[in-house]
């Protein structure tokens, strides 16, 4: 069997839809964990870079 556009693009399409389900039944797996706390130091950076803008 040949080598043609139609099937390259299936293929790619194909292993995109493959990727998208993987990712999701990954999330819904961890959907269940508490996320990971903010760590001061970045919610202080944030503050000061909106402080600056009004400037």
């Amino acid at each position: 069997m040949g080598d043609t556009k139609k099937g390259r693009d299936k293929q790619a399409d194909d292993a995109e839809k493959h990727q998208r389900e993987h990712e999701l039944a990954e999330e819904l797996e961890r959907s269940d964990e508490a996320e990971p706390p903010l760590e001061d130091d970045e919610e202080s950076d944030e503050d000061e870079d909106e402080d600056t803008a009004d400037e």
